[in-house]
């Protein structure tokens, strides 16, 4: 199935953005060897790019080389995703705070310089980073959040990752700086949904549906209500649908 990325991407990005949102929904499993090849066919995207990516995530830490065989992903059990995600929270509840309790026209963000230039280029954060006030980055935050809302009610999974993904790194970059958006993305995407893809649409909606509500508490500035409903999102990965049959 062909997947679309926004043009300004580079191919390599658009390929890494593809695998990580197929890495995180459990479409690609652990248990299996994929090789570059097959990979861009499953995903429809070209060779090189997929080889350029995989060999990045391999760098990362998200999937490890097989000699002459291909690639296979870092396992990742339960009490792996619970540590993830409590480090996570170490860095989005502080973000959410400095952001709720900045001024309006206060420049939020502390990996990006006054004059508008990324203070940080490695790790995930790809884009060049432009200094803003808190009143512009509830601006970005508020259409990333809509977007998410409006993929996960379509059903259209794959973007929800992808805008739910910009979300949470708009969040850090604004509220802490690009380091701490590096950290957790990189951590993000080695998260796994333990759950049938047939579980998911109801618990992706209610996660979606948070993220406006997010962004206005951190408008207000009720900076204790924004990290309480940041750390709840941030647990989506381990959430029970409302429609369980018992599995946990």
């Amino acid at each position: 199935m062909e997947r679309v990325r926004p043009q300004a991407e580079s191919l390599r990005e658009q390929a890494l953005g593809i695998i990580r949102d197929a890495i995180t929904s459990g479409e690609l499993a652990e248990d299996r060897i994929y090789s570059a090849a097959g990979l861009a066919k499953q995903l429809g995207i070209s060779l090189s790019p997929v080889r350029e990516a995989m060999m990045a995530l391999v760098t990362e830490g998200t999937v490890e080389a097989v000699p002459n065989r291909g690639f296979r992903l870092v396992t990742i059990t339960e009490a792996d995703l619970e540590e993830i995600i409590a480090i996570r929270v170490l860095l989005a509840v502080p973000a959410a705070r400095s952001l709720a309790e900045a001024g309006s026209d206060d420049i939020v963000g502390r990996g990006l310089r006054a004059d508008g230039v990324q203070a940080v280029t490695d790790g995930s954060v790809t884009e060049t980073g432009e200094a803003a006030t808190k009143s512009e980055a509830i601006v970005r935050l508020r259409e990333l959040a809509e977007a998410t809302v409006d993929a996960a009610e379509a059903g259209e999974f794959a973007d929800f990752y992808t805008q739910d993904r910009r979300f949470h790194e708009a969040l850090l970059e604004h509220g802490l700086g690009g380091r701490a958006a590096a950290i957790s993305l990189r951590l993000r995407d080695q998260s796994r949904l333990y759950r049938h893809q047939d579980q998911i649409g109801a618990i992706a909606v209610d996660s979606a549906r948070e993220l406006p509500r997010i962004v206005d508490l951190i408008e207000s500035g009720d900076a204790a209500e924004a990290a309480d409903l940041v750390t709840s999102n941030l647990y989506f990965f381990k959430r029970v649908p409302a429609t369980a049959d018992g599995e946990g």
